[in-house]
Parts: structure tokens; C-alpha cells; sequence
């Protein structure tokens, strides 16, 4: 009988000590939209992270074509117009 005892203080014991520790979050519903929790929900970090995405392409196409119109002035200027013969 004690010794029944003490493995079960051994067993909550060691139980005592799994688990989660700090804050528990909620779960995802199993069906259903969940309503949206603000800025660390995932959906509102994937469209942050499709804009950032969207304004980095819009950028970048800018800057390549003010590139190649700097590039045909630079042309431009260094070859001089064709002369008719």
C-alpha cells in the first residue's frame, strides 16, 4: 500500500511538470473563419508579407526602367547624330 502511494506521488509528480508553459493560446476552430486577432494572425502577416512582396516588384521595375532611360541618354550623347550623306 505505501509503496502503491509513492509511485503515484511519483507519477503526479512527474506529471506536474509536462505541459505548456506561459500563456495558453487558443486553438484554430475546426471549421468555420475564425475572426481575425490583429497583427499576429496569420493572414494578416501573409498579406503584410504579399504587399511588402508586391511593393519590392513595383520597386524594382521602376528603378530598371529609369535604368534603361538613363542608359539611352548616356547612348545618346556619346554617339553623335548620323549625318546624311
Amino acid at each position: 500500500m505505501i509503496r502503491t502511494a509513492l509511485v503515484l506521488a511519483l507519477c503526479v509528480t512527474a506529471l506536474a511538470g509536462c505541459g505548456l508553459r506561459g500563456d495558453l493560446v487558443r486553438p484554430v476552430p475546426l471549421w468555420g473563419d475564425p475572426p481575425n486577432e490583429g497583427p499576429n494572425d496569420p493572414r494578416t502577416l501573409k498579406a503584410e508579407e504579399e504587399r511588402r512582396a508586391a511593393e519590392a516588384a513595383a520597386r524594382e521595375e521602376r528603378e530598371r526602367a529609369e535604368a534603361a532611360g538613363e542608359r539611352e541618354a548616356l547612348e545618346a550623347q556619346t554617339q553623335p547624330p548620323a549625318t546624311p550623306q
